[in-house]
């Protein structure tokens, strides 16, 4: 339900290594009640199945596998199947922190089904919105999503295409320009355009 608005969460992870140092992370995350209502699941234990979490939750196995999948592209949990049963637990701090993807797994195919995806309606919708995002960040090289959000409630309404999506629905269709290398996110979550190297 779009109109219970979003949920800014600052998730936090410990890990003890052999020599006893601990080493941490903390990550600022902007998400929905829903997802933060399954996450906050893994505060009182480490692994659930997707249908402990369905039950838990009282939401749909499908939109459970959906919702994860944010977490997932967001590096906090990981997914592993056994046998039918899907698992999700979380990853470790030097897991979160290494740019190695492979701990996540699922194949390409599955992608669709575990992320946070657009509707082909919604995603026809949010194409508008990308001349704007562009010209933007053309003129003042690279900005957060808060300042694209709102400068895009800012310049979209009064045209013919209002602008009425979430912060999340925006990190959603700003993560698709990423993956269409149209874009790119530094690691302080400014956006910027993404320069090809001219051959």
């Amino acid at each position: 339900m779009q109109q219970l608005g979003t949920v800014e969460m600052e998730v936090e992870a410990y890990e003890t290594d052999s020599d006893g140092n601990l080493t941490s992370y903390v990550k600022d995350v902007t998400c929905t009640p829903a997802h933060a209502t399954l996450l906050a699941n893994f505060e009182d234990k480490s692994q659930w199945t997707l249908k402990e979490l369905s039950t838990e939750t009282e939401m749909s196995e499908e939109m459970v596998r959906k919702r994860m999948g944010f977490w997932i592209n967001q590096r906090v949990i990981q997914a592993n199947r056994a046998g039918d049963d899907l698992f999700y637990s979380l990853i470790s701090v030097s897991e979160a922190s290494s740019n190695d993807h492979s701990f996540i797994d699922h194949n390409d195919d599955d992608d669709q089904e575990l992320a946070v995806s657009l509707g082909a309606h919604e995603e026809e919708a949010m194409k508008v919105y990308e001349s704007y995002i562009v010209g933007m960040l053309s003129n003042l090289g690279q900005l957060p999503i808060q300042r694209i959000h709102s400068m895009l409630k800012t310049f979209v309404s009064g045209s013919e295409h209002n602008y009425d999506k979430t912060p999340n629905q925006l990190a959603v269709f700003l993560q698709q320009l990423c993956k269409e290398e149209k874009l790119e996110v530094g690691p302080d979550g400014m956006y910027k355009l993404l320069k090809k190297d001219k051959k």
